[in-house]
């Protein structure tokens, strides 16, 4: 799942960042961070960009980079299948 999928107020728990070294790089020093909870504040009137909420910061997002953003829900499995 990535931060696009989210609705306005579910939080996740970022899992990687697959985004480009320049833009990832800018993230992860305002605190994008592996394991770092976020929470989906509110969109933009047109939905793009979106504000999120991490580490007591509003940060708006561009949806193309938001979809680059791996989330998991808490108490949610990984994904894999036995």
């Amino acid at each position: 799942m990535n931060l696009l999928d989210l609705n306005i107020g579910e939080e996740a728990i970022i899992r990687e960042l697959k985004i480009d070294n320049s833009l990832k790089f800018r993230l992860q020093d305002i605190g994008f961070l592996k394991n770092t909870k976020i929470k989906v504040l509110h969109s933009s009137p047109s939905g793009d960009p979106r504000a999120y909420f991490i580490k007591n910061t509003t940060i708006a997002l561009r949806n193309k980079d938001a979809k680059n953003i791996i989330v998991q829900k808490e108490g949610e499995e990984s994904g894999r299948y036995i």
